[in-house]
C-alpha cells in the first residue's frame, strides 16, 4: 500500500511530525464520510462520539505539539482572550516549517471521505487541532458552542459543513438561522493549500481565533435589532 506520510518531496524538519503521526491515535468517528450522506440519526451519533472523546483529544494533540513544535497549549487553553492570538502565530510558524513535509494528495475529496486513519492519520491531527482552535473560541466567547449544522438550506446548496461539527451560536437580530463556524474546514484548508500565498503570508488560524472571539459573524445582526413579529 502507497504509505503517503513516509513519502518526502526532500529532507526537512517536517519528517519530524511524520514520524510522530505514524504512532497517533486516530479519531475514530461512528459514521465516515461528507455530512451530506449522512442520515440525521448518524450524524447525531458522531457529535455524542465527539463531545465524549473531546478532552481526550485536546490532550493528544497538546503532547503532540509539545513533543514536534515545542508550542504550550495551557496557557491559551486557560486564557484564550489573552493567549489565543499568539498561540495561532506559534501554529502557523510550525505549520509554515513542517506541513510542506506532509503530502496531501487527493484534496478536500479525501478529507471528507477519509477514516482518518492509516495512510489518512494526518486528518486525525487536523480534526484535533480544530477542536484546539475551537475550545478556545468557545472558551473565550460562550456565544459559541459544538453542534451540527442542521440548516437545511446549508444541506441543499451542498456547503461542507452541512450535518458535520462546527460551532454554532444562537440567531440574534433579524437573522433566523444559527451562524455556523467550521473550524475543521478552516484547517484543513491551511493544509491542503499551504502554497497559497493567502495561507503562507496571512495567518487564516490568527483570523480565525480573532473574528470568533470577537463574534464578528453576530456583531451586524446584533444591530440590526430582533427580528421582527
Amino acid at each position: 500500500m502507497f504509505d503517503w506520510l513516509t513519502r518526502r518531496r526532500e529532507a526537512r524538519p517536517g519528517d519530524t511530525l511524520g514520524a510522530r503521526l505514524r504512532d497517533y491515535p486516530p479519531y475514530e468517528a461512528p459514521h465516515a464520510g461528507r455530512g451530506s450522506a449522512l442520515r440525521p440519526d448518524q450524524a447525531a451519533e458522531n457529535l455524542a462520539c465527539f463531545e465524549q472523546v473531546l478532552p481526550q483529544r485536546l490532550q493528544q494533540v497538546s503532547a503532540l505539539l509539545r513533543e514536534v513544535a515545542g508550542i504550550d497549549t495551557r496557557a491559551a487553553l486557560a486564557d484564550p482572550s489573552a493567549h489565543a492570538a499568539a498561540f495561532a502565530d506559534e501554529l502557523q510558524r510550525w505549520a509554515l516549517a513542517q506541513w510542506p513535509a506532509l503530502p496531501a494528495e487527493g484534496g478536500l475529496a479525501r478529507w471528507l471521505d477519509s477514516r482518518r486513519s492509516g495512510d489518512d492519520i494526518v486528518f486525525s491531527m487536523l480534526l484535533d487541532l480544530a477542536i484546539l482552535l475551537g475550545e478556545l473560541v468557545r472558551r473565550g466567547n460562550p456565544d459559541w458552542h459544538w453542534g451540527l449544522d442542521l440548516d437545511a438550506k446549508n444541506l441543499a446548496d451542498g456547503m461542507l459543513s452541512a450535518r458535520r461539527i462546527v460551532l454554532l451560536a444562537d440567531p440574534v437580530g433579524t437573522h433566523t438561522t444559527p451562524f455556523v463556524l467550521d473550524v475543521e474546514d478552516i484547517v484543513v484548508h491551511r493544509f491542503l493549500h499551504g502554497d497559497d500565498p493567502a495561507q503562507r503570508l496571512l495567518n487564516p488560524l490568527r483570523r480565525l481565533v480573532e473574528e470568533g472571539l470577537r463574534g464578528d459573524a453576530m456583531a451586524h445582526w446584533r444591530q440590526a435589532g430582533p427580528a421582527p413579529r
